[in-house]
């Protein structure tokens, strides 16, 4: 039995703990054999290597307070285990600390081991290992990848892949079965300073999922050179009838718009509600001397649409809303197929789903005033939206050719239920603004597959089935200031005299202007 490689943790804690940085960082760090390197950046490169390890320390300082420090490390052992590792150390803007570390273990025998561990800037750790194994049993191979993860939140979550492959003579069996559960939660974070604005984001997703795939699929080698020789001698004659007979001809057929009606249940200045029904396709039928080409297509639909919006002004601003809501049914055929003297090429997918959604967004702003110079206003802005929809769809796929050569009947089976919930919410004033989204999901699905028939040399006969259950939340925030708006405010409060410059004259015109304030209020 293969044992697995174990991997050694890094050392990881907060940036915002008194020791930062793993042990062999900081030896790097004050190492004085090193070789030290300036970057043209203005971030700084130590390097160290052995003739088993390579280090390498990168550190750079932005102009705020952002800070980035990062760590690689590659080691082979005498036993042929190649090891790598990084460790990143970053701080933002506002002076908030992150740490993220990796290592990589594969060892001779092909398992691999990864260990991952991080801390947010909100203070979560997280850790996630994976371990992939080889192992040969007999007549079969087996791979297996093994995830899991979790968090100082309680989130915890496994997955494992499992594929075996089985030689039996001329035959090859492979089967696959993947199971995943648990939660997760990823966070985001980000600052920036772009053309004169601050913009700070952060935001938080969770999944909630439980899921399990299962296939099989055996290939069987099979000499089909008898029966190429005879398809051969077919495809020939085939060919020469068709242009024998002068068979050649296509025919084309659209539906006539009027199969789908609309209706117009009520309209009004500040909204409308609208009906759709009917039918819509095509088709088209073809010969000549290359074969036959057919397509066809067909879609109903019923459904009800409405809108409604309005908009209002007033002495202290404006405000406007708009909505719509829709709910549909649609259920679609198509199919398209070819006979040539090369064989037969055929697919055919139907469709049917239902759906139900809402949406509505409302504005409100208020009318412009003049500060330090500067036009401002306050305004809020916010969006929501509802959706839930169900639908299944069925593929089949059959294609019999003779270069190459191929016989395969391919068919693909799915149903799904989805809801989800969205909503954000803008709010601005002068040169501040804040903008906040949160979402909500649900949904399952069941899929199946299969295959049967030749292709690539092998006679193959398979199929999957598979099921997920899943939910969602998450939500975020971005916050933006625009500096160079705050400056130039600043700017034209300090030009007291209004010359456009700011000098000692400003000064003086300030202690004036401050002495006639105090003069006026004392009644003089």
């Amino acid at each position: 039995m293969t044992k697995i490689q174990r991997v050694a943790k890094p050392q990881v804690k907060s940036l915002s703990s008194k020791k930062a940085l793993p042990k062999e960082v900081e030896q790097l760090a004050k190492s004085k054999k090193a070789e030290t390197t300036k970057n043209a950046d203005g971030s700084v490169t130590r390097r160290r290597d052995t003739a088993k390890t390579s280090k390498e320390l990168k550190t750079s300082q932005g102009k705020l307070l952002e800070t980035t420090l990062e760590y690689r490390k590659s080691a082979t052992t005498s036993r042929g285990t190649q090891s790598d590792s990084t460790f990143t150390a970053k701080t933002d803007m506002l002076g908030r600390a992150s740490t993220e570390a990796h290592r990589e273990t594969v060892n001779a025998k092909g398992d691999v081991s990864v260990f991952d561990r991080s801390a947010d800037v909100f203070g979560i750790d997280k850790q996630t290992t994976e371990r992939t194994t080889n192992r040969q049993k007999g007549a079969t191979l087996e791979t297996a990848v093994r995830t899991s993860s979790k968090d100082s939140r309680g989130n915890a979550a496994k997955a494992s892949d499992v594929t075996r492959v089985t030689e039996q003579g001329k035959s090859t069996v492979t089967t696959n079965a993947r199971h995943a559960s648990g939660t997760d939660l990823t966070t985001r974070s980000s600052t920036t300073y772009e053309d004169g604005k601050f913009t700070l984001s952060d935001g938080a997703d969770w999944a909630k999922n439980k899921s399990v795939d299962k296939s099989y699929l055996k290939e069987t080698e099979y000499d089909a050179s008898k029966v190429l020789a005879k398809a051969d001698k077919f495809s020939s004659f085939f060919g020469k009838v068709f242009k024998a007979l002068g068979l050649e001809g296509e025919w084309t057929k659209t539906l006539p718009q009027e199969l789908m009606k609309q209706t117009t249940l009520f309209e009004g200045d500040h909204g409308s509600v609208v009906t759709q029904v009917g039918t819509s396709g095509s088709q088209r039928f073809a010969i000549n001397g290359e074969g036959v080409q057919a397509s066809f297509d067909r879609q109903a639909k019923a459904g009800v649409y409405a809108t409604a919006h309005d908009e209002v002004s007033g002495r202290y601003g404006q405000a406007s809303y708009d909505a719509s809501a829709k709910a549909e049914a649609i259920a679609s055929l198509d199919a398209n197929g070819r006979i040539d003297a090369n064989g037969l090429d055929a697919v055919i997918n139907a469709r049917v789903g239902v759906s139900v959604e809402a949406e509505v967004t409302g504005r409100a702003q208020t009318q412009s005033i003049t500060f330090a110079g500067t036009q401002l206003n306050a305004a809020i802005e916010g969006h929501a939206k509802v959706a839930a929809e169900a639908k299944a769809e069925v593929t089949g796929t059959v294609r019999i050719v003779r270069n190459p050569p191929t016989a395969v009947l391919r068919g693909t089976a799915g149903a799904s239920a989805v809801a989800k919930a969205e909503a954000d919410i803008k709010l601005s004033a002068g040169p501040f603004s804040v903008v906040g989204n949160a979402y909500a999901s649900a949904g399952a699905e069941a899929r199946a597959s299969g295959v049967l028939g030749y292709e690539d040399g092998k006679f193959k006969i398979g199929g999957s089935v598979g099921a997920a259950l899943g939910l969602g939340a998450g939500a975020g925030v971005t916050v933006e200031v625009d500096v160079r708006q705050i400056g130039e405010m600043a700017k034209n409060a300090a030009d007291v005299n209004n010359d456009g410059k700011l000098d000692l004259h400003d000064a003086t015109a300030a202690v004036s202007k401050s002495a006639r304030r105090v003069a006026s209020w004392f009644g003089f």
